[in-house]
């Protein structure tokens, strides 16, 4: 996006001014709004193809009418100065805040009408004020400020959403602030020499096509870096979605294994793995009883249940139908018992509060490295064969794979329900 200030220049240009003018200055303002004015089309059609990401509608819109505002600029003369000179620059400073708006949309913040409106504002406000309106070194001043703020704001935008694993996040970044940065020297230069911004002299030097020519260069860099950002948040959506569970909304087979097998690459001194299988009990008879939609919400609210449980340092998945997984570092087997212990408690007593007409309990096969073996394929293994002793006690348990003697049983957390009740529970 041209920076917003007076670029009367534009026109100015001869073919005829002398050998040193090696870019034609008209010809390069043409090729610059037509350039614009595609990157926004490109960015549209970006949107249509995914909408998934709507930040590119907003920045397509923000090329488009930054390439009206340019095309203003190049017409002056043809004109009225109006025009060409205020509602130009508007436009132009209207891209841009357009372009911090997507900023703000791609990162699901709020966008406000005065994130748009507000520059644009500022502009046509202080260019009513003879002193500015009418000086083209104020004016370009003005415009300067303005630009810098708004690409500093949008580099900041972007930046605050670095917790998202976007490589091109970036070098985003850096290509505004190098923006602002080019916007905000022309500043100090316009005020320590007044004919930087009018000067004939300086139109027919080489100094403003090398302008034109890296504003060029911005528009096309700002442009493929968006268009980038948005295609890797589209593959990073489906990578999530090809490793999570969309009904429990907890990591998949796939995800749980390899997440698994890279923990255990890591180790930790002082630390074992453990490993938790759960099984939730008849869970095929609430299916058949109550209807797939109950067992839906069973297995939601087994899955909330014990991600809360587990908290932040543990690893959990389904791994089958209603077969959950989680693992852990643990210092013995007690600290794993104990954690699925206060899983199968803290199930019992939502499924209770929950209403679904149904009171579902878990069945939990721990085992711990180094005691039954190591590496992920023989922990598994292990606690599968923990679980089926489980099951095989009678549910509703946690049992121990190290252990010489089975768990205790639990206490009957339904024995307040009368029998016909109990059996229809699933319990």
């Amino acid at each position: 996006m041209l920076a917003s200030g007076d670029h009367s220049s534009f026109v100015t240009g001869r073919r005829g001014r002398g050998k040193a003018m090696r870019l034609d200055i008209p010809t390069l303002a043409v090729v610059t709004v037509f350039v614009t004015a595609l990157l926004g089309g490109l960015l549209l059609f970006a949107d249509v193809q995914n909408r998934t990401v709507r930040a590119p509608t907003v920045w397509g819109l923000a090329f488009l009418v930054g390439a009206t505002g340019l095309g203003l600029v190049i017409v002056r003369g043809r004109v009225p100065d109006w025009l060409s000179i205020y509602c130009a620059n508007a436009l132009v400073l209207a891209g841009m805040s357009l372009i911090w708006a997507g900023a703000r949309l791609f990162d699901r913040r709020t966008v406000h009408l005065a994130h748009v409106a507000t520059a644009p504002a500022v502009w046509f406000v202080l260019c009513a004020v003879p002193a500015i309106g009418g000086d083209i070194n104020a004016r370009t001043v003005l415009g300067s400020v303005l630009s810098a703020a708004l690409s500093a704001l949008t580099a900041h935008e972007v930046w605050r959403g670095r917790g998202e694993p976007l490589l091109s996040r970036w070098p985003t970044v850096l290509t505004l602030l190098v923006y602002a940065a080019a916007m905000a020297a022309r500043i100090p230069a316009t005020l320590l020499m007044p004919q930087f911004a009018g000067s004939n002299d300086f139109l027919g030097s080489a100094l403003f096509p090398a302008l034109a020519f890296g504003t060029l260069m911005y528009t096309v860099i700002l442009a493929f870096m968006l268009l980038n950002m948005s295609k890797e948040r589209t593959e990073l959506q489906h990578k999530m979605a090809s490793l999570v569970d969309p009904l429990s909304g907890v990591a998949n087979r796939r995800a749980f294994l390899a997440g698994a097998e890279q923990i255990a690459a890591q180790g930790a001194a002082g630390a074992r793995l453990g490993v938790l299988l759960f099984d939730l009990d008849h869970f095929k008879s609430i299916n058949d009883r109550n209807g797939h939609a109950t067992g839906d919400a069973v297995i939601q609210l087994f899955a909330q249940e014990a991600t809360r449980t587990l908290g932040r340092g543990a690893l959990f998945g389904r791994i089958g139908g209603e077969e959950f997984g989680a693992l852990m570092r643990v210092g013995e087997g007690s600290d794993a018992v104990a954690v699925a212990q206060r899983i199968r408690l803290a199930f019992a007593s939502a499924a209770a509060r929950s209403g679904l007409g149904v009171l579902p309990t878990v069945s939990i096969g721990v085992a711990i490295e180094g005691e039954e073996g190591d590496g992920i394929p023989a922990l598994m293994a292990a606690a599968d064969r923990a679980l089926y002793r489980a099951k095989e006690n009678g549910r509703n348990r946690v049992e121990y794979a190290g252990a010489a003697e089975p768990e205790p049983a639990p206490p009957d957390l339904f024995a307040d329900f009368p029998a016909p009740e109990r059996r229809t529970m699933g319990a």
